[in-house]
């Protein structure tokens, strides 16, 4: 997957691509979900992290109250997925 992502980002950070797949494949395990992101998506939410500049710290803040991770839904196909994850993330933070 590493290869793939340096195809289309050749000078992204280490750290923010670490920290980038790390979220992905926990996204991808979460039970429930209709269709699991792909690379195509991970290479758009990749694009966003970049345009906007988003720390690789941020991508798994340890903020209570930031439970998403940055531009999340980019990596989201459908509507039904979208509502799942908004719902662990509800519970999530209140479970806290």
């Amino acid at each position: 997957m590493g290869r793939i992502v340096d195809v289309h980002f050749p000078n992204l950070k280490k750290d923010l691509l670490r920290e980038a797949m790390e979220v992905f494949f926990e996204l991808r395990e979460v039970p429930g979900m209709k269709k699991k992101p792909s690379t195509s998506e991970l290479i758009d939410w990749l694009k966003l992290l970049v345009a906007e500049d988003i720390p690789p710290e941020a991508l798994h803040s340890k903020d209570k109250k930031a439970v998403v991770p940055p531009l999340a839904g980019a990596l989201l196909k459908n509507e039904q997925d979208v509502h799942l994850f908004e719902r662990l993330v509800f519970m999530a933070r209140h479970n806290r």
